[in-house]
């Protein structure tokens, strides 16, 4: 494991950790709620790779006919 990825994985993504740490374990407990916030960032994340993909597959389209 390389320096970046310790950075990134274990001080730039703590306050996510945390964030879901503290939806599961904090009071008071519900599971819906929780599971509709994994659910939205999820949905967050393959958004952005989804819209990514096709932005480069459109400049590929565009530059390399």
């Amino acid at each position: 494991m390389k320096y970046g990825d310790i950075l990134i994985l274990g001080i730039v993504f703590a306050p996510v950790y945390l964030m879901l740490i503290g939806w599961f374990l904090g009071r008071p407990r519900s599971l819906r709620l929780p599971l509709l916030g994994v659910g939205y960032l999820a949905a967050i994340t393959v958004g952005m790779w989804g819209g990514l993909a096709l932005f480069a597959a459109a400049l590929g389209v565009v530059f390399y006919r």
